[in-house]
């Protein structure tokens, strides 16, 4: 689950020739910004989520796309007496989170934003707004329970959903569900996603194994009309219809994780893939490349989370915010969760002060 950035192919190419021909960027470096993490905290009911994905609505409004969601019946508002919705969104108005305004929205009850479609739920992928002004463009995964399983769930397919005025308020949106082909291998597609021209483009990660990465390209002209065709997959240097693929498509990033995120920095004049790696206790990593096709630099480690110290460390969900104002104009903001095996640990004082929220990092690109 990756902020989207519209980057013309002119730009792309520039900025190759210029990266080609200039030395090394400086290091990356990244410390934590706990003077941020307030900016989810200001709903008395919402208490709580992972995942957190952030799509830019152009006029200093960003969404939030949130995982699982502890939610408040009422008084009193701890997570003893809350309901866990499958997902929810926010609403930022402001760029810098620390001092911003924020609504948390969810379904009636409360559910889930994305309502349940019987056993099947949805968890966010990423998205982006098409052009300045045009619809909203989400992928959402769908999830099955698998008791005794693995981490008791498996992926269920994907969905997209088309919103028209994303600048309403989220009551007032009418979603279109399109439910393109299903991938011809096993991925869950959209988890990151960037509009380039008349493309977007979103990555496609493989549920078993590290999570290969690949790349799926749709036609933003289709999206807009609600046309939910088969993407073209990238294979052997190029852009292939689905239905002409021979074999896989190519793995352009080896181990793209769960969730990350993928934006282009003008600063570097490089694409960055952000991502934790690891499992448990884990670190954030970040990949550069020239090129969105790669190839890709190896994953290197800018931050550790303090969590992932912890007796019981679940860290994860490690991703990028390039529409959001960071102290320094040579910074990125990130985001990660921290979480527990023991799910009890979520409702002691300390699980409910410091797990399940996502904390912000400074990553330093210059």
């Amino acid at each position: 689950m990756i902020p989207a950035v519209r980057v013309p192919g002119s730009l792309l190419l520039a900025a190759c020739v210029a990266g080609c021909a200039t030395p090394a960027p400086a290091p990356l470096t990244a410390l934590a910004w706990p003077e941020a993490d307030a900016l989810f905290r200001r709903d008395p009911r919402w208490l709580g989520a992972d995942a957190a994905l952030s799509v830019d609505l152009r006029n200093d409004t960003t969404l939030w796309l949130f995982g699982d969601t502890f939610v408040a019946k009422g008084d009193p508002a701890t997570r003893r007496n809350s309901v866990m919705v499958r997902n929810s969104i926010a609403i930022q108005r402001g760029r810098d989170p620390r001092d911003a305004s924020i609504t948390m929205h969810w379904g009636a009850g409360p559910g889930s934003f994305f309502p349940e479609d019987g056993a099947v739920w949805h968890w966010p992928g990423h998205g982006v707004r098409l052009g300045a002004d045009g619809p909203l463009v989400l992928f959402l995964l769908r999830v099955r329970a698998t008791p005794g399983e693995g981490l008791g769930f498996a992926g269920a397919g994907w969905r997209i959903v088309v919103i028209d005025a994303p600048e309403q308020p989220p009551a007032q949106w009418r979603p279109r569900w399109l439910a393109p082909p299903p991938a011809p291998f096993d991925a869950v597609v959209g988890t990151a996603v960037v509009e380039e021209g008349a493309h977007l483009i979103a990555v496609a990660i493989r549920e078993a194994g590290v999570h290969a990465g690949h790349l799926a390209r749709f036609h933003t002209d289709d999206l807009r009309a609600g046309r939910a065709r088969a993407p073209e997959w990238w294979q052997g240097g190029r852009w292939v219809a689905q239905d002409a693929l021979h074999g896989p498509p190519d793995v352009v990033l080896p181990d793209a994780g769960a969730e990350c995120s993928l934006h282009f920095d003008p600063r570097r004049g490089r694409w960055l893939h952000v991502a934790s790696r690891g499992f448990g206790a884990t670190t954030i990593a970040v990949r550069e490349s020239h090129a969105l096709t790669g190839p890709w630099s190896g994953p290197v480690d800018v931050f550790t989370p303090p969590e992932s110290r912890s007796a019981r460390p679940f860290v994860y969900a490690a991703k990028a915010h390039p529409e959001l104002r960071a102290p320094h104009p040579g910074e990125v903001l990130l985001t990660y969760a921290a979480n527990s095996f023991e799910f009890g640990d979520l409702f002691t004082p300390e699980g409910e002060r410091g797990l399940y929220w996502p904390r912000f990092v400074r990553l330093r690109v210059r």
